[in-house]
């Protein structure tokens, strides 16, 4: 969201969960709270918790950022390459953010698993029907998205072959099964190089007209590529071996409209829709170990519009984190009417002024002492 001081606030999210108490248990808990409210810049506020919980303690920070004054953006570790990851504190770095926490889940080899959109460019297709996250200059969406990419082949008789395609990868969206007899697009954003494997030929397009075929072995982009060429690869028995006036793909999607936002980030599960907690890792098939209390990264806004930041810390002896319902109820009791769960565990961290705040919960191989900074896409 682009406001009136055109300042950037580049994060997603922070989430932590407590579980409600009544009577003299509450009041023991409360007592062993501390809380502390600092103004990071004019119209960015954070709050430091420490508290006690039945579960034991739990340390969380809250951010919030003014609609009027802020904008929402989402930094990728490189643009060129989908596979790159880099800590919190490097893409806050790189983005200009006075604000930054982790984003949605990635795949230990660097793609991201869900939607990835900025500008209007695609790279990343949803994982199945996942939370995400839209949002323009004006206003912010949070639901299910779904939907698949798909290459269009124009004959010279004028009709259609229409086939479904990986984008940026060789698997269908929602699927970690690799493609044996099919196609993928990789576009710019995929990488510098790509190196086919046995049973693979790749082709180049460029305004819908290929321009170089029967490509083998390691391709990169031509020197005078376009941001808009593309290459179509094609794997085992998939062939396109009819007379071709044009090629093209496009991304179809299911019900809603949150694609027709130009920036979009897919996560999960939900967590707060329209001020209720209502959580969706059921229907979202998360793992249990996502589910299971842990450190947390949430998204969400309240009521004004204003941006809402949760990050937790979890899995230490200082803080044992929470779980996703956990999570929900301590976002709305934090004022969110709406809220996204992110990437949580070792990869949560939250960044303010380029200084990492929380404590992460994996330690560096080479200084035990010191938190490691997971890398993230």
């Amino acid at each position: 969201m682009r406001f009136s001081r055109r300042r950037s606030i580049y994060t997603l999210a922070a989430v932590a969960g407590m579980l409600c108490a009544g009577g003299a248990m509450l009041s023991r808990l409360r007592a062993q709270e501390s809380r502390e409210d600092t103004e990071i810049a004019p119209g960015i506020s954070l709050l430091s918790v420490a508290t006690m919980t039945p579960n034991g303690p739990l340390r969380y920070w809250l951010v919030k950022a003014k609609k009027s004054d802020w904008q929402l953006g989402l930094e990728v570790a490189d643009s060129t390459n989908v596979l790159t990851k880099r800590n919190v504190r490097a893409l806050a770095t790189q983005s200009g953010a006075t604000v930054a926490v982790n984003g949605g889940f990635f795949a230990y080899g660097g793609a991201a698993v869900g939607a990835v959109k900025t500008n209007g460019e695609w790279h990343r297709l949803p994982w199945k029907t996942r939370t995400a996250l839209a949002w323009d200059e004006k206003r912010a969406q949070i639901g299910a998205l779904s939907g698949r990419c798909e290459l269009i082949v124009t004959l010279q008789d004028g009709t259609f072959d229409t086939y479904n395609a990986a984008l940026n990868g060789f698997a269908y969206a929602g699927t970690h099964t690799p493609i044996t007899n099919g196609f993928c697009i990789l576009t710019r954003r995929f990488g510098p190089k790509i190196k086919l494997k046995t049973g693979q030929t790749a082709f180049l397009v460029r305004g819908n007209q290929i321009i170089a075929r029967d490509l083998s072995g390691e391709i990169s982009w031509p020197s005078d590529a376009k941001p808009t060429d593309f290459y179509v690869v094609m794997n085992g028995k998939a062939a396109l071996d009819k007379p071709m006036l044009g090629v093209a793909w496009n991304v179809i999607f299911g019900e809603g409209e949150l694609d027709k936002f130009p920036n979009i980030l897919g996560a999960g599960p939900l967590l707060i829709q329209k001020s209720r907690v209502k959580t969706t890792e059921i229907e979202e098939e998360f793992r249990p170990d996502v589910i299971a209390r842990g450190p947390r990264t949430a998204v969400g806004f309240d009521s004004d519009g204003n941006t809402l930041f949760l990050v937790a810390d979890g899995r230490q002896a200082a803080s044992v984190g929470l779980t996703i319902p956990e999570t929900a109820l301590l976002f709305q009791s934090l004022g969110a009417v709406q809220a996204l769960n992110l990437d949580g565990g070792s990869s949560t961290q939250l960044v303010i002024n380029g200084q990492l705040i929380n404590t992460p919960s994996g330690y560096d191989p080479v200084n035990p002492a010191r938190p490691r900074e997971v890398r993230v896409t």
